[in-house]
């Protein structure tokens, strides 16, 4: 885990100059001033410890934790699909008044799960959809939820720490609710790898929770993190990305995270400072 230290510093200092104090916490109440702090504690396995990922990965292959259902994959909030398909529809349809060039072939959902988005939105917008997903057990259900429409799929079993796109396959790369589950290093370097996977006119489309008021929030339960917005754009920009629209989710219920969507491109005149 060495290896994190000095580029964790980095974007450690770089997140400080743009919003100041670090405040974080988890839900069992520990409080950090730390992103290196956060990280260490995390990450502080034994050999025969699950680590960061496999945590995570334990969670939601437990059919107990999450049942094949919206409501399951959604922690029981599966009546959130409706308004959050309107919303990603909206969105799609602002980012193409802003690449007019944006084709809508094929797309990669990231964190697909059981295929929830992938059915009821961009199957609907896509002629084909990658659904990349860690968790062996959902991935293995999306063809009986999609249903006759699954035709149009490919199923990728690997995490998103892992994934590496093909140059020049996808037209949006569509990332909701699971970037939070990937350490600040590797967000960066998969970022990295989805720039260098878009088409000419793609684009990278992030939608998750925004902590407000804290830097961070780490959820114990399943190995996950909600970052402040000025943090998910900061890792994006280390990317060599850069953000063309932003829009927050209407619709859900207020004692829900409030949830953003943002559009990437690849920053043609970044200076990116390599930090990974």
């Amino acid at each position: 885990m060495a290896a994190f230290d000095s580029p964790l510093q980095r974007i450690e200092n770089m997140l400080k100059g743009i919003v100041g104090e670090i405040s974080g916490t988890d839900t069992d109440d520990r409080m950090y001033d730390s992103i290196q702090e956060l990280w260490k504690y995390e990450l502080n396995t034994t050999k025969d410890d699950p680590d960061w990922y496999e945590k995570a990965n334990n969670y939601w292959e437990d059919e107990e934790n999450c049942p094949i259902t919206d409501d399951g994959v959604l922690q029981g909030y599966g009546r959130l699909t409706e308004p959050d398909v309107r919303a990603s529809n909206i969105f799609l349809d602002n980012v193409l008044k802003l690449r007019p060039g944006l084709e809508l072939k094929r797309a990669a959902d990231c964190g697909a799960g059981i295929g929830r988005v992938t059915k009821h939105f961009l199957l609907n917008r896509f002629e084909k959809v990658d659904l990349i997903e860690q968790s062996a057990r959902l991935l293995a259900s999306s063809a009986v939820y999609i249903g006759e429409e699954s035709i149009r799929t490919t199923c990728v079993n690997i995490g998103l720490q892992n994934f590496e796109p093909a140059p020049n396959s996808y037209d949006v790369i569509w990332i909701q609710w699971v970037i939070g589950h990937v350490h600040d290093v590797d967000c960066i370097r998969f970022l990295e790898r989805c720039a260098a996977g878009l088409t000419s006119n793609g684009v990278i489309i992030l939608k998750d929770n925004a902590a407000e008021g804290w830097t961070f929030v780490v959820d114990k339960e399943d190995s996950s993190l909600s970052r402040s917005p000025e943090y998910i754009v900061l890792l994006a920009e280390l990317a060599g990305l850069k953000s063309i629209l932003r829009e927050k989710q209407t619709g859900f219920p207020e004692e829900l995270f409030p949830v953003l969507m943002i559009a990437f491109i690849p920053n043609e005149e970044s200076t990116k400072r390599k930090i990974t």
